[in-house]
C-alpha cells in the first residue's frame, strides 16, 4: 500500500456502485423532491420524504427498468417495486449502503406541547434518528454527492469569481461600467418582485387571502432553485370579526389615499419620475467610475479647470498690457529720451 494512502474510517459512506444509478435518477430533474433543512448541530442538508420515495418507486417502472437494473436484481429479483415491502427493501438498502439515514424533526425549543402538534411536512430542522430503518412516514437526509467533476468545475468558477472581484479595480473601464448595469438591474428586478408581490398580498389579504408569488423566495432554508418554486401559494384565512373590521378599515384607507394621490399626480408623472430616477443612478454610476484615478477621463481637465486657466491667461495679458500703458505715459521716461535726443544732436554738430 503506498504511503500516501488513507485508511477510510468506520463512519464515512462506503458507497456501492451498484447503487449510484438509483440514487442518480432519484435526484435527478424528473427525480423527488427535495428540500434543504439544517441538522442539530452540523451544517445545512438536503433530505427527501419516504411517501416521495414510495410514489415515485411505484410509478416510474419504466425508468427504473432501464437505468437501475443492477440494484432492481439485488433487492428485488430484478422486477419493479410492486409493493410498500419491496419500496421499504430498497430503502433499507440505500440507508445501509450510505447513501442517506433516516432522520426526525429536533425544534429548536422543544416543549412538551411539541409532540402533539401535527409534524410538519417538510421541517426546518432535523437530528438522526435512533432508529435507522425506513418507514414511509419518515424524512431522509441525503448523503449521496455525486461525481466529483461537477463540484471541482464549481469550486474552479468560486475561485476564479473571487479573484475577479478581488481585482475590480484593475479592470478595464467598459468591465467596471457593465458591471455597475447588471447589479443596478439584478437590484431593481429584485425589489420590484418584492414591491409587486407585496402590493397583490395585500390586495387579496382584505378579502381574506394569503396569496404570496414566489412564497419561499426569502426562505433562508431554501436553495437557490427551491426559492422560485412554487411560483404561488394560496390559502385562505380564518379571521375573527376583529380582523374583518381591521381588513375592511385598511381597504377604506387605502381607497382614499390612492383618490387623494390621484387628484394631484398622473401615471405619466409617476413613470417619468421613474424614468428619470433610473438614469440619473446610472449616470452617476457611470460618472463615478470614469472619474477614477487612472481613468482617461482623470487625465482630462474638467470645464471648470479650463475655464480657471482661461481667467488666468486672461489676467495676465491685462497687466502686461497695463505695464506697457504705464512705460509710454511716465513723465521720467519721456525726459529720459529727450536727453537722449539731445546727446545724439550734439554729437553730430562736433563731428
Amino acid at each position: 500500500m503506498s504511503m500516501f494512502s488513507k485508511k477510510k474510517k468506520d463512519s464515512e459512506p462506503e458507497w456501492d456502485p451498484t447503487y449510484e444509478p438509483l440514487m442518480k435518477t432519484l435526484l435527478g430533474k424528473k427525480g423527488i423532491k427535495t428540500k434543504s433543512a439544517s441538522e442539530a448541530g452540523k451544517k445545512k442538508v438536503d433530505y427527501f420524504r419516504g411517501k416521495d420515495f414510495q410514489k415515485f418507486l411505484l410509478e416510474n417502472d419504466g425508468i427504473l427498468t432501464k437505468k437501475c437494473m443492477k440494484a432492481l436484481e439485488e433487492s428485488c429479483d430484478g422486477n419493479p417495486p410492486e409493493n410498500d415491502k419491496d419500496v421499504e427493501r430498497l430503502g433499507n438498502e440505500l440507508i445501509q449502503r450510505g447513501f442517506c439515514f433516516r432522520a426526525l424533526y429536533k425544534p429548536l425549543n422543544p416543549t412538551s406541547k411539541t409532540a402533539e402538534i401535527k409534524p410538519k411536512k417538510w421541517p426546518d430542522r432535523l437530528a438522526r434518528s435512533p432508529n435507522q430503518t425506513f418507514d414511509i412516514d419518515g424524512f431522509y437526509v441525503i448523503m449521496y454527492e455525486g461525481g466529483s467533476g461537477m463540484q471541482h468545475f464549481l469550486l474552479g468558477l468560486i475561485i476564479a469569481g473571487v479573484l475577479l472581484a478581488c481585482m475590480h479595480p484593475v479592470w478595464p473601464i467598459w468591465a467596471k461600467i457593465g458591471g455597475w448595469y447588471l447589479s443596478v438591474v439584478f437590484l431593481t428586478v429584485y425589489f420590484g418582485v418584492l414591491i409587486l408581490r407585496m402590493v397583490i398580498f395585500t390586495m387579496f389579504w382584505v378579502v381574506g387571502v394569503d396569496f404570496w408569488i414566489f412564497p419561499n423566495l426569502n426562505d433562508e432554508y431554501c436553495g437557490f432553485l427551491d426559492s422560485f418554486k412554487p411560483f404561488y401559494s394560496w390559502e385562505k384565512r380564518k379571521d375573527d370579526a376583529l380582523m374583518l373590521l381591521v381588513r375592511f378599515g385598511s381597504l377604506a384607507i387605502a381607497a382614499v389615499a390612492i383618490q387623494q394621490i390621484a387628484e394631484t399626480t398622473s401615471l405619466e408623472d409617476v413613470q417619468d419620475f421613474v424614468v428619470s430616477s433610473y438614469a440619473d443612478v446610472l449616470e452617476w454610476g457611470v460618472e463615478k467610475l470614469t472619474g477614477l484615478p487612472g481613468s482617461d477621463k482623470q487625465m482630462l481637465p474638467s470645464v471648470e479647470e479650463l475655464q480657471k486657466e482661461t481667467d488666468l491667461d486672461d489676467n495676465a495679458t491685462n497687466v502686461t498690457a497695463d505695464m506697457a500703458d504705464d512705460d509710454v505715459d511716465d513723465p521720467a521716461t519721456e525726459e529720459k529720451d529727450k536727453e537722449k535726443a539731445e546727446a545724439t544732436a550734439t554729437a553730430d554738430t562736433e563731428s
